[in-house]
């Protein structure tokens, strides 16, 4: 009986010195949750130092100004002018090379037009294919080169030849059949693939839809393109929406590869203290913040500040810490704001706390232990 009595005296020791912590020093800490709870405080006080490890921009109209003019102008990138815009009203000229299949009519001299006598259901049947060494033969001509020449070209030189047996030769020429100039559609598209520059102006817009479309993870803002040994980045959302220059876009020539990437590199993250944290991706146009967190089910009723919104960005070229932007949406200015502030790829919107709710979380981290504590209390009491 007497070593459960000291038992039972040692415990009840244990159990006031913890209810002395927890009531004590732990009250304090609870008053002071903010200090311990895991979390974000970029304070507003900090704007525009970079001696913590980010710089803090307190967004207000003539940052969000700034902001925008510099996101506009950040897709295109350097050695934009190797693949400048087409401003030309028409197409020059198609060139003839090896594999192209040419027609020749001349007219009253079916014989020169169909040699064989038969007419062809296939148009391509009665043309003549260019060879690999840029060569055709054409009767009372002979073998002759045609690689380089426009139909023009070839129809004046028909018509020299031909005007030794035939009085005034009326004479057409056309390609039916264009092969010799190719582009590469790779990445996502519905149908990747080679596409074949014709007579017609074609872009990347044009060579896209010829593979049958974007598919569905496919990125609306940007592609890229090879030329020579060189890889361009090409505004594409500026493409899809007719953004000044940018709504004809550099001309294709052969080999080119355009290259059209996924939306992995086109998402921003909402974290913190929304109805649903989940990576959100950006529209072909502006995507701003009150757009993404609309799209993440808005704020927290009973957990989110509103006057506690940051958005999180990497360093840019030529910087070495990150940006925080500090967005106050608890008045209308704010709100606008927020309708304002374009984001850019790989963003993070995070919102947080009110300290009403850090101070939840702090109990809810203590609670566990206090009950265990006072129902130890009250078995050592019974004994």
């Amino acid at each position: 009986m007497m070593g459960l009595s000291r038992v039972s005296r040692s415990h009840s020791s244990v159990v006031r010195v913890a209810k002395a912590v927890l009531l004590g020093g732990g009250a304090a800490m609870l008053l002071s949750g903010c200090a311990i709870v895991p979390g974000l405080n970029v304070d507003a006080s900090d704007a525009g130092a970079e001696t913590v490890g980010y710089r803090l921009v307190v967004v207000d109209g003539q940052s969000i100004k700034l902001l925008n003019s510099e996101g506009n102008s950040s897709l295109p990138t350097a050695d934009q002018a190797d693949v400048a815009p087409t401003t030309q009203s028409a197409p020059e000229d198609y060139r003839i090379g090896p594999g192209d299949i040419v027609h020749v009519t001349v007219w009253d001299h079916p014989e020169l037009t169909v040699p064989t006598g038969q007419v062809q259901t296939d148009i391509t049947a009665s043309g003549r294919v260019v060879s690999a060494q840029g060569m055709i033969f054409y009767p009372y001509v002979g073998d002759f080169k045609v690689v380089g020449m426009t139909v023009g070209d070839l129809r004046k030189l028909l018509t020299s030849k031909l005007a030794r047996i035939i009085s005034s030769p009326q004479i057409d020429a056309r390609v039916i059949a264009f092969r010799s100039q190719r582009v590469q559609v790779a990445g996502e598209v519905k149908a990747p693939g080679p596409v074949a520059l014709d007579d017609t102006y074609k872009g990347i817009i044009e060579a896209i839809n010829e593979r049958g479309g974007f598919s569905p993870t496919a990125s609306r803002r940007k592609a890229y393109l090879t030329r020579e040994g060189k890889t361009l980045e090409i505004n594409l959302s500026a493409l899809l929406n007719g953004a000044g220059a940018a709504q004809i876009g550099p001309k294709l020539q052969p080999d080119d590869v355009i290259m059209i990437p996924d939306q992995s590199e086109d998402q921003v993250f909402v974290l913190g203290e929304v109805e649903r944290q989940q990576p959100v991706p950006l529209r072909q146009g502006k995507t701003t913040v009150i757009e993404v967190l609309a799209f993440s089910g808005g704020l927290d009723k009973l957990r989110a500040s509103d006057s506690g919104v940051l958005i999180f960005r990497r360093p840019a070229s030529g910087e070495l810490v990150p940006t925080v932007f500090r967005l106050d949406m608890n008045n209308p200015l704010g709100l606008l704001l927020a309708g304002e502030f374009e984001l850019q790829p790989r963003d993070v919107v995070y919102v947080k706390a009110t300290d009403f709710a850090k101070y939840n979380s702090v109990i809810g981290q203590f609670l566990p232990t206090i009950t265990a504590i006072f129902q130890l209390d009250r078995l050592v009491s019974r004994n």
